[in-house]
């Protein structure tokens, strides 16, 4: 199976301090965000002369002042790290009339900021960026790449520390990344046999059934249970959180789950790839057609592996969009450090999985 070039860990650190410091004009894609991870990659990448710092600040309707007190700080401290200017520009993450618009409105931004320069790498930071952004930014550029010279370079960081006092608040409604609606909605697709692969995560049950309704009840669903895992029993207690859907309403039996490593992007991206292969050859035949549906759900490393496989094998990705969040008790900012996950991908030489015919 083809797959992205990657590094992880230490090995990140070391290719972006020799990498970067010789290479051309950098654009770095970021987003103002609240976690403290956000900064990692900005303190390593933000002081090279070469590199011009770009942030996305996405603008929802209910974000508590403590979030966005947080997330000016973290602005502060970026700008503070940079050695050319940085830009923040805001993107409206819904419509008025709560239509998600994210995906489209930071492609148009991105689109202007490559215009003002003739960049050689881009760096797209998904550290702090939600997926309405990222996904179709990462897009965008890998299929730009495919035209071009252009260098396309998708990093994250993630302390995968236990659920923090912050829940988001989703959408009432579903619908497709901007970049990901592949043939879903054409009428061979409605016509398709629908698997649908969707990431399992705390509290997301009512997501979870908005989801499975909207696309029409999915004729078979892979749910992606986390491990190994930082805690061993974390699998365990979110398929007795969701019981009563896997159980009674997808009728579905353990066997049909995929257990991927919950810090690593590559053994979900490959999970994905093995199911899709082997369906997509089960179901080639006359009137069989088969389509795979993916929904990132709750946290970050996983759902990277998700978009690498959707770009991959130009899958759809069907979500619910974050229109704020909760925060229980006094927020906690965090502290700055070195985050235990760190990964780079290039995702100009990913390769597609179906290559086609000349």
């Amino acid at each position: 199976m083809n797959g992205v070039p990657n590094l992880s860990s230490a090995d990140v650190d070391d290719f972006i301090s020799h990498y970067f410091p010789t290479a051309g004009p950098t654009l770095f894609i970021g987003n103002v965000g609240f976690s403290p991870d956000v900064l990692y990659f900005p303190s390593l990448l933000a002081p090279l002369p070469n590199v011009e710092v770009r942030l996305f600040h996405e603008q929802r309707p209910g974000v508590p002042s403590a979030i966005a007190s947080i997330a000016a700080q973290r602005q502060a401290r970026m700008a503070g790290l940079a050695k050319n200017p940085i830009e923040v520009k805001d993107v409206a993450i819904l419509a008025d009339d709560g239509a998600p618009v994210g995906g489209r409105n930071a492609c148009l931004q991105v689109q202007d900021w490559l215009q003002a320069k003739d960049y050689t790498d881009v760096v797209v930071d998904a550290t702090g960026m939600s997926r309405c952004t990222c996904f179709p930014v990462v897009k965008q550029l890998y299929e730009l790449s495919r035209q071009s010279s252009l260098r396309v370079h998708l990093l994250i960081a993630d302390s995968c520390a236990p659920a923090s006092q912050i829940t988001s608040v989703s959408n009432d409604r579903g619908d497709w990344i901007h970049g990901f609606r592949a043939d879903s909605e054409l009428d061979d697709g409605a016509a398709s046999l629908k698997l649908w692969v969707v990431q399992l995560s705390e509290r997301s049950g009512a997501a979870l059934e908005t989801m499975f309704r909207e696309l029409g009840t999915p004729e078979e669903v892979c749910p992606v249970l986390p491990f190994p895992a930082a805690d061993p029993r974390r699998a365990d207690a979110l398929l007795f959180e969701h019981r009563e859907y896997w159980q009674q309403d997808w009728m579905e039996t353990p066997m049909s789950f995929i257990r991927a490593h919950e810090s690593d992007p590559m053994d979900v991206y490959r999970s994905i790839g093995r199911l899709h292969d082997a369906r997509r050859s089960a179901l080639m035949g006359p009137g069989l057609m088969s389509q795979t549906i993916l929904s990132p759900v709750g946290r970050r490393l996983p759902g990277i592996g998700m978009l690498l496989a959707a770009l991959s094998y130009e899958l759809p990705i069907f979500y619910l969009e974050t229109v704020g969040y909760h925060v229980a008790g006094t927020l906690d900012p965090g502290v700055e450090g070195v985050p235990s996950q760190r990964w780079h991908f290039r995702v100009d030489q990913l390769i597609p999985a179906y290559q086609p015919s000349p």
